[in-house]
């Protein structure tokens, strides 16, 4: 479905990310992927193969990004599938307790550091490119304690309508994913390696079990591909059915 294509996953090394890279070198294309540390980097880069190239970079920086940008300048060749999926979260923090400095962390990087790394690529994009950002049930959900995440994802999923209108004179669609509790490193965080965390949220998803990280891919390749040429603003929710009854 992405033969001969050119794609860049942020916070491509690990979970979602990397499972979106390796979906996308399976069908076809070269993937730039991202992330801060140069370790997962090569390690990701070795996985994926020779159609792979790493970039060590912060998401949320703008010095990073502007050398993400030249490091896509200097394939020669413009880019056809973005996936913008670098965010992060903190430990649970009621409003009440919020600091600006934890403020800052989630918001910077999950929001700002989205809307940044669209900024910083813009150029770069082919004309008929699409751009899928990673949002997540969390921007609709209102869970306590999480705050500025979930009004980051749902700034996010904001944005890719935002971007659909902006670019798609170009023929540029630009949608969302929004994934629910995904089989990661950031769920077992989550749960805290609690079989009973685990049950309680499981028991809130109809299919009754977490997601995987390549049924997300899925979703996203979908967005990514010409299969879905005609679709575009939209947030395609990969939850086991656990926002939607």
């Amino acid at each position: 479905m992405l033969e001969g294509r050119l794609a860049v996953v942020t916070a491509g090394t690990a979970g979602i990310g990397l499972a979106v890279a390796t979906r996308f070198v399976a069908e076809g294309a070269t993937v730039v992927v991202t992330s801060r540390s140069a370790a997962s980097v090569e390690a990701a880069v070795t996985r994926l193969g020779p159609r792979a190239v790493g970039v060590v970079g912060d998401a949320g920086s703008v010095e990073d990004l502007a050398r993400l940008a030249d490091a896509v300048a200097r394939l020669g060749r413009k880019i056809d599938v973005l996936h913008v999926n670098a965010g992060r979260d903190v430990e649970p923090t009621p409003v009440s307790s919020l600091t600006p400095e934890k403020f800052d962390a989630v918001a910077g990087l999950t929001f700002r550091g989205t809307v940044l790394t669209v900024q910083a690529l813009a150029a770069h994009l082919a004309d008929g490119a699409s751009i899928v950002l990673t949002s997540s049930i969390a921007g609709t959900n209102g869970g306590p304690g999480h705050a500025v995440y979930n009004a980051s994802k749902a700034a996010v999923r904001s944005l890719a309508r935002t971007l659909t209108a902006e670019l798609g004179h170009r023929g540029i669609r630009a949608n969302a994913v929004s994934p629910g509790p995904t089989r990661t490193a950031g769920f077992d965080a989550f749960t805290g390696g609690s079989a009973d965390v685990e049950a309680a949220v499981v028991a809130q998803i109809p299919l009754r079990r977490v997601g995987l990280p390549e049924e997300v891919a899925a979703a996203v390749c979908f967005l990514a591909s010409d299969e879905s040429s005609y679709v575009a603003g939209i947030e395609l929710t990969v939850d086991g059915g656990m926002s939607q009854v």
